[in-house]
């Protein structure tokens, strides 16, 4: 019979302190998954009037937050706020807010512009605007201004995407962010703050800009009016 050596029982305690190390290292390195705690009720806080707007019925319906190929158990949203604001001049702004509290890489907030392909629009114009009137925490708003044709009419639309801290503009970063959050153990929420008007067949390039300087302004006195706590959600 071979005789193995004996190991000392210095090396025992050795190896025996470097695998309880290694352990306690394992544990420290692997993320603990975090998300948003109790989040504010988007329906019950935002407000329903302020400055000259007030919320109104519509006999329009909105264009859908979906996109139209998810099933209704991966739809992104744990609250959705649809709400027609009108003013003293009689100027209607619809309002979209969708919520989610887990943004995962199968699973987002859906993109506006594919929202609207999806029902049936032809997008003429989209482009990445800094809302200077909408603040942060971090500083103004990045969004998108967008105009969007179909049979059915025409609609101007302002909106941006918050994914955690990041204002997405693009597939690639939303994803790279996602990622990364995941990495520090962190499970980002998300929200889609979109403003529209409907918009005349012919409208001009100068009526256009103003309907969406208008938004910007009625999106601004809307963040503003709401409070904090609904406020970081909308805009971090």
């Amino acid at each position: 019979m071979i005789k193995l050596p004996r190991m000392s029982l210095r090396v025992s305690l050795l190896i025996c302190v470097l695998s309880i190390f290694a352990a306690i290292g394992a544990v420290v390195a692997t993320p603990r998954l975090t998300e948003v705690e109790n989040p504010p009720n988007l329906e019950e806080t935002v407000p329903r009037q302020f400055g000259d707007w007030k919320e109104r019925p519509s006999p329009y319906a909105q264009v859908s937050l979906a996109t139209g190929n998810e099933e209704n158990l991966d739809r992104p949203y744990d609250q959705t706020v649809m709400r027609t604001y009108v003013n003293s001049k009689g100027q209607m702004v619809m309002l979209a807010l969708a919520w989610g509290r887990k943004q995962r890489q199968e699973v987002k907030v859906h993109r506006p512009d594919l929202c609207y392909v999806a029902q049936g629009y032809d997008v003429q114009s989209l482009k990445t605007v800094t809302f200077a009137n909408i603040m942060g925490a971090s500083g103004p708003v990045t969004g998108k201004r967008m105009v969007a044709t179909s049979r059915r009419g025409g609609e101007v639309v302002s909106y941006w995407m918050r994914i955690g801290s990041l204002y997405s503009e693009d597939a690639v970063n939303t994803r790279l962010h996602i990622l990364k959050e995941g990495l520090a153990g962190r499970i980002p929420d998300g929200i889609l703050v979109r403003a529209s008007q409907i918009i005349s067949e012919g409208a001009t390039p100068a009526e256009i800009e103003l309907v969406h300087q208008r938004q910007e302004l009625f999106l601004a006195e809307l963040v503003q009016a709401t409070p904090r706590s609904s406020r970081s959600l909308l805009a971090r």
